[in-house]
């Protein structure tokens, strides 16, 4: 059970520049972070979050409970909680862990979570080569002034070297399949940068120099949904952001979104969200 009256040495940091709503269709940005000494027995949860998290295991040992698995995770190891599943986490009796972690959310951030989930042996826990370096980036996230704007920016660049040092420790050559994996990653990235224009899946094959067909079968086994079906989602949630945010007109958030007209826009927008534009944009206004 969730245990917050126990004493820990506990220093956190938690975003308060952006809220919630606007952090889940951010590309990548961070929710929270810490470092924590546990005392034996620390128990935490069970609790099911809105964002994803990572925990690095600097010293001692504890158990990970998640999806009626428990599963020991000790020093220089790492574990993987995805968002809205529900985990428990405990330090052992005799040697506690000690650990840093951090919460993230965005649109980005579902793909690295499955890359971390396909490169695990124990599906939520990995090996990590250093974890005190993830400890010493951490605290230098603590040590910012987290009142300003310009912190704001370069703690989320330190969660940047983060991420991008773990990805290099789990896929340090790309992995077996590179050819299929890069198909699917440049698709996405293709996706992402062009999504504003009228694209299509066959001029995303096109660009990539590989068939539709193997596209999509490629990108639907590493990404887990379709080109078509992610190129959908992007721009949704594009739009719903601009729609919540600026005071655009349909017209122009259309074309922002890559729609020729604000006709077939709307279609699409209702077909997805079940509002049309402009009664989402309504909805989100303060009653």
């Amino acid at each position: 059970m969730y245990n917050a009256s126990m004493d820990t040495n506990l220093k956190e940091y938690t975003d308060r520049f952006t809220d919630f709503s606007k952090k889940s269709i951010s590309d990548f940005i961070l929710y929270n972070s810490g470092i924590e000494y546990c005392e034996p027995g620390y128990s935490y949860g069970p609790k099911r979050r809105d964002y994803h998290f990572i925990h690095f295991v600097k010293e001692g040992k504890g158990l990970l409970e998640v999806e009626n698995r428990t599963i020991e995770v000790f020093e220089n190891q790492l574990f993987v909680v995805p968002a809205n599943v529900v985990s428990t986490y405990t330090a052992d009796n005799q040697v506690p862990w000690k650990y840093c972690w951090i919460g993230f959310t965005g649109i980005e951030s579902s793909n690295f979570i499955h890359t971390l989930l396909q490169s695990s042996k124990q599906n939520y826990v990995l090996d990590c080569s250093d974890a005190a370096f993830y400890e010493k980036e951490i605290s230098k996230i603590l040590s910012l002034n987290h009142n300003n704007r310009s912190s704001y920016f370069k703690i989320n660049g330190i969660m940047y070297n983060i991420v991008g040092t773990l990805l290099e420790e789990v896929q340090p050559n790309d992995s077996a399949n590179i050819h299929e994996a890069s198909a699917a990653f440049q698709a996405m990235r293709y996706m992402d940068l062009h999504y504003h224009d009228d694209i299509q899946i066959s001029d995303i094959a096109h660009f990539i120099g590989v068939h539709p067909n193997y596209l999509s079968l490629r990108f639907k086994e590493e990404m887990g949904v379709t080109p078509k079906k992610y190129l959908t989602n992007l721009k949704t949630t594009k739009a719903k952001k601009l729609l919540m945010e600026s005071d655009d007109p349909v017209s122009l958030i259309a074309s922002s979104v890559g729609f020729t007209d604000a006709l077939s826009f709307s279609k699409f927008f209702k077909k997805e969200i079940g509002y049309s534009p402009t009664e989402f944009r309504k909805e989100q206004q303060p009653h």
